[in-house]
């Protein structure tokens, strides 16, 4: 009865938000992503296309059910919206099927922005079945992706019109560099698997994590430990216990400002979470990417900072020996970081510019 009373209140703001929006005067966009269930990158894209779609009312579309009696009181659909954008994070893989062809079955002109393509996390394999996704994306205007390695899946797929553009959340990329503090300081993210998947996960990865956390400790550098979602906590705790700072906070911010005003005074972070690197690269701090699945290197390539990516599936690759190496270049990296951050902002802005401009 609970869920029933929720569904019903999710419904009724969703009238009057869609009703509210008929009032202004700008054209409607339909964007598919993650956000709205405190994940701090999720959230980061949602507000990075806000920032984007410059003029547009950029409205949540989430759940066909939902959106087609919404279409029946002409709050969706192409009574209501010009366009559909598919954003991020990772969905062009199984758990973005429904969504986009719920839009697609309303007609919307549709296209991606800066979409990853492959596995989404933990919850999914590591080479998910994309095969669906060779009809649908041939009816969509433009597809924009996150890097190189979504755009060669495509590729393999037959989708031929892919074009790398980066990451949305680039968008947020700062004007200027804040400059490293002293007593130096590292962010470090952490996010494990949850207990029922966590069968064949290499632990013994994160000893060069533990060793590189210690050794940087012992120069005299503060750590600072970073949530992006209540699902890190445990993770970092039990690196925190680990590395003998139990007693440290975890500081989980709220929004990117907030994460980038940590990370920007700090030399380097240390990071699993991708979109703990994407705002990092933002704040033109350098990171060191640890890779749990193919998406991370996919935006460290599109920056080409696939040096500084370290992936936990391959022991042969030393995280201690690469976050020394990272420690010694850092200060030096800090423009070019953030000139490629940059640079891909602007590449985002006109591709927008081109699709609205063309609606």
């Amino acid at each position: 009865m609970l869920s029933l009373l929720e569904a019903v209140r999710s419904n009724t703001r969703a009238v009057q938000e869609r009703l509210q929006y008929l009032l202004e005067d700008r054209p409607r966009v339909a964007y598919a992503g993650g956000h709205g269930w405190r994940n701090l990158g999720d959230d980061a894209l949602f507000e990075a296309a806000e920032q984007v779609l410059e003029g547009v009312r950029v409205a949540s579309f989430r759940y066909p059910r939902h959106e087609e009696r919404l279409a029946w009181l002409g709050l969706s659909g192409r009574r209501y919206f010009q366009q559909f954008v598919l954003g991020g994070g990772t969905f062009i893989n199984p758990y973005g099927l429904v969504t986009v062809r719920a839009a697609l079955q309303q007609g919307l002109p549709a296209w991606t922005l800066g979409t990853g393509v492959g596995s989404a996390g933990f919850n999914m394999s590591r080479r998910p079945d994309l095969t669906e996704w060779r009809a649908l994306l041939r009816d969509f205007r433009a597809v924009g992706v996150r890097g190189p390695h979504s755009k060669a899946q495509l590729d393999e797929l037959g989708v031929s019109h892919a074009e790398v553009i980066g990451d949305l959340a680039l968008v947020l990329a700062r004007a200027e560099p804040m400059r490293p503090v002293e007593p130096r300081r590292f962010a470090v993210n952490l996010v494990l698997p949850p207990p029922q998947e966590r069968e064949g996960y290499p632990y013994e990865r994160l000893e060069g994590l533990e060793r590189a956390i210690q050794h940087l400790v012992g120069r005299g550098w503060e750590p600072v430990f970073v949530a992006m979602h209540e699902h890190d906590l445990a993770s970092l705790q039990r690196l925190k216990a680990a590395v003998g700072r139990a007693e440290d906070p975890t500081l989980s911010p709220s929004t990117s400002e907030e994460y980038m005003d940590l990370v920007g005074p700090c030399t380097l972070t240390l990071v699993t979470r991708l979109h703990a690197a994407v705002l990092s690269c933002c704040a033109g701090t350098p990171t060191l990417s640890l890779g749990y699945r193919e998406k991370c290197l996919d935006f460290m390539a599109s920056l080409g900072l696939e040096a500084w990516h370290v992936d936990l599936a391959r022991p042969e690759e030393d995280i201690f020996e690469r976050a020394l190496a990272l420690a010694e270049q850092a200060d030096g990296l800090r423009a070019t970081v953030l000139a490629r951050a940059q640079e891909r902002r602007r590449g985002i802005r006109e591709y927008v510019r081109g699709l609205l401009s063309s609606s």
